[in-house]
């Protein structure tokens, strides 16, 4: 148990109902109570989705839940932010919080008035590059006001922040080095992946009945998660029709809570539409989806900044289950897969290369151990374990009080590798 544990109020802009909120956000707040850790929650959730104000979500977990409002895109967000810092002024003040955790951008921006305020430590949970990552996906414009607005908050999070995570340490080196205010950055920089609970998605979970057998004999190419406008669609669809060239016969099967209509235009027009098949499933659901495959894959934009941070949870959540992945050349892929017997690196969206990573991935797919190895490279690169006790030592070393000293150096990832501690 925990001897120095942490009243934590930790802000997301992912709702809990939410899938990522499910495998990103809840898993590691349970893992970090048991360490003794307590954490009032405030959460936005989508409109659909069961609204309260205020309940004890689970033991250690009192969860706000407040409604996110898309459109407008500009006046939702204040408004968003508005209620939002009224909550967490309430909150801090009353529950005496030790220290603020705040996911992504919106929040930081959000709570950082209470932080200065009440100086309350944050620890800012910046995940990607996110301004970036929506202007590569062409939802921003690289020389619009909301692109450079927010590059401008984003240096001041980063200034400001007493600790700072990210996701690849591709990205954590960037903020050390070429990143254009890395000087201002004091606070300690930690990678911490998207990782998974390695006893949920586990390669001995029975396949899902009713489509393992609607697949029959076919060898199976899983897609898992979003598709939307960070991932390449029309290019995965390409990559199947490659793969079905050395994988007869074969079936694609998407699980998402997306529609698959561009993937399922381009294999029409290749005259394979019937080849789709396209499930939603809840996250208890999800292994046995998974294990109806026998490898996975994802493309996804961007080559550049907007790539550095990126850390796909489809990886991490399918390799556990013992199936080889393929995937761009994104955060810390070509180190995570690029040598691996369950890995393909995927450099470029050019027929050749894709042909080229479909032939690999297929053979690689029904060699003799791919399951040990995928699960093995589960096991380094993202296991929910360890990267629980890495929070839990983030919040340990924090300081009492915003701004002032402290010991925490950056760390690296995976901490076996027994570069854990890097010092600055």
């Amino acid at each position: 148990m925990n001897t120095n544990p942490r009243r934590v109020l930790y802000v997301t802009y992912d709702g809990l109902n939410e899938q990522l909120g499910q495998s990103q956000v809840l898993p590691y707040l349970r893992g970090l109570v048991k360490l003794g850790h307590r954490f009032e929650v405030i959460s936005f959730e989508k409109p659909g989705s069961p609204l309260c104000y205020r309940k004890e979500h689970s033991e250690g977990i009192t969860w706000t839940a407040l409604r996110y409002h898309k459109t407008p895109t500009l006046p939702a967000t204040a408004f968003d932010m508005t209620q939002g810092l009224a909550a967490a002024g309430l909150e801090s003040i009353l529950n005496r919080t030790d220290l603020i955790h705040v996911r992504s951008y919106v929040p930081c921006a959000l709570v950082l008035p209470c932080v200065e305020a009440l100086r309350i430590p944050l620890l800012f949970d910046m995940r990607g590059l996110w301004a970036d990552e929506r202007a590569e996906a062409g939802r921003w414009d690289a020389e619009g006001k909301q692109y450079k607005g927010t590059k401008a908050i984003e240096r001041v999070l980063l200034r400001r922040a007493d600790a700072i995570s990210v996701l690849t340490l591709r990205l954590q080196n960037y903020l050390r080095g070429d990143y254009p205010h890395a000087a201002e950055i004091g606070a300690s920089i930690h990678t911490i992946p998207t990782c998974v609970d390695l006893d949920h998605f586990r390669p001995d979970v029975a396949p899902h009945a009713e489509t393992r057998a609607e697949l029959g004999d076919a060898k199976v190419l899983l897609y898992l998660g979003a598709i939307g406008s960070y991932y390449l669609p029309r290019e995965m669809a390409n990559f199947y029709l490659a793969w079905r060239k050395y994988a007869s016969p074969s079936r694609l099967l998407v699980v998402s809570r997306q529609d698959a209509t561009e993937i399922r235009d381009v294999l029409a027009e290749a005259g394979v539409a019937h080849e789709l098949v396209y499930r939603s499933a809840t996250r208890a659901e999800v292994p046995s989806f998974v294990r109806c495959g026998h490898a996975s894959f994802g493309l996804y934009r961007g080559r550049q900044l907007a790539s550095y941070g990126t850390a796909a949870t489809k990886t991490g959540e399918t390799l556990a289950c013992g199936l080889p992945f393929a995937s761009s050349v994104v955060g810390d892929v070509a180190v995570q897969l690029g040598n691996s017997p369950a890995g393909v690196s995927v450099s470029d969206e050019r027929p050749e290369t894709l042909d080229r990573a479909a032939r690999e991935l297929a053979a690689k797919a029904f060699a003799p151990g791919v399951a040990a190895h995928a699960r093995r490279l589960a096991e380094s690169w993202y296991d929910l374990a360890p990267a629980v006790t890495a929070y839990d030592a983030i919040y340990r070393g924090m300081p009492r009080r915003h701004l002032a000293q402290t010991s925490l150096l950056d760390t690296s990832w995976p901490p076996s590798k027994g570069n854990d501690a890097v010092a600055r």
